[in-house]
């Protein structure tokens, strides 16, 4: 992180992983959270300790500590110590600490009436350990099948990405947040974490289908303001650069496309509703009541799609967001 690489640490942060996982479509995360609950209701804390890659890596480190909790002989099973252990890793029968599961939150050494758990030096009773909880073969099932849940979970999102990219010139690109980076980097460095959501002061921000997968502004909520970069600037991944708030009046995060056919005003109505909300005066109305739609100086804010009744503004989001003043020379956030 020191060296802005952050990419090994995403990997193993659960927080992350989790978001990662809700990225992608609505059915990989419900499976996703089908399987934590069962392992976690069948076998405890299973899947923090075996599956998820930074609790295997620290109950590997835990089981090795030179310190921890022991069960002395003098122990008389009372079985204080084990009720109160909040992750279950104490067991009175066979005198055994798994350490692996255990947190040293030493709640056990505050209950025992008399010499039961201890803390305590641990290396020198090497001889005398416990054989570990998981066998070698069931360790390398157990480490394997975490590998295969990881790398299948990340190979579907990233087909997903690459199709979703593939399919751009036939489906516009969803709005992402202002600030977003182009779609392919923003859908591997966002983690769904909702804060952008959280912070959007116009409610129009939202997570993906049923609350699962990466933001995207909603035109039937609101409309993105030109001088809010709350979302930007709250990014903890990177998926969202900070912006300028003394440009954001002039910063491109789609385009507006006009449907004629969906038009109240062409189909001979009257409406133009669309005009004067819009903050770069990108829709005009001609002297027949219809708007005209100079789509150069629009920037994909969503005022006129969040206001028209039919329709017929649809907003599609830009592959590379960038400052209007900055587009004939090629210049991205």
């Amino acid at each position: 992180m020191v060296f802005g690489l952050a990419l090994v640490f995403r990997l193993l942060d659960p927080y992350s992983l989790f978001g990662r996982a809700l990225t992608a479509p609505l059915w990989f995360g419900i499976v996703f959270f089908v399987v934590i609950l069962v392992v976690t209701l069948l076998f405890g804390r299973l899947f923090c300790t075996s599956f998820c890659p930074v609790g295997l890596l620290l109950s590997l480190l835990a089981k090795r500590s030179a310190f921890g909790i022991s069960i002395p002989d003098a122990c008389v099973h009372c079985g204080k110590c084990e009720n109160v252990c909040p992750t279950g890793c104490i067991d009175q029968k066979k005198s055994e600490v798994k350490r692996g599961y255990c947190v040293m939150c030493l709640d056990c050494l505050t209950v025992c009436p008399k010499t039961g758990p201890t803390f305590a030096f641990l290396w020198k009773k090497r001889e005398e350990e416990k054989a570990p909880d998981l066998g070698r073969r069931k360790f390398l099932i157990s480490l394997s099948a975490g590998a295969v849940i990881g790398l299948a979970g990340g190979g579907v999102f990233k087909l997903l990405s690459k199709k979703r990219l593939s399919e751009g010139t036939e489906k516009k690109l969803l709005v992402r947040p202002p600030g977003a980076v182009k779609e392919s980097s923003f859908l591997s460095k966002c983690t769904a974490c909702g804060l952008c959501v959280k912070k959007c002061p116009q409610k129009v921000l939202t997570l993906g289908p049923a609350g699962f997968g990466a933001p995207r502004l909603d035109f039937k909520r609101g409309a993105c303001s030109t001088d809010c970069v709350k979302c930007s600037s709250v990014c903890p991944t990177g998926a969202l650069r900070k912006i300028d708030p003394a440009r954001k009046k002039t910063f491109v995060i789609g385009k507006a496309e006009f449907i004629a056919k969906q038009c109240i005003a062409f189909q001979g109505g009257t409406c133009g509703k669309c005009a004067a909300p819009c903050p770069t005066g990108a829709i005009t109305l001609r002297a027949n009541g219809t708007p005209k739609l100079d789509a150069e100086a629009c920037l994909g804010c969503g005022a006129c799609s969040h206001v028209c009744p039919a329709g017929a503004m649809q907003i599609a989001g830009a592959p590379i967001q960038h400052y209007l003043e900055d587009l004939n020379q090629g210049v991205s956030l």
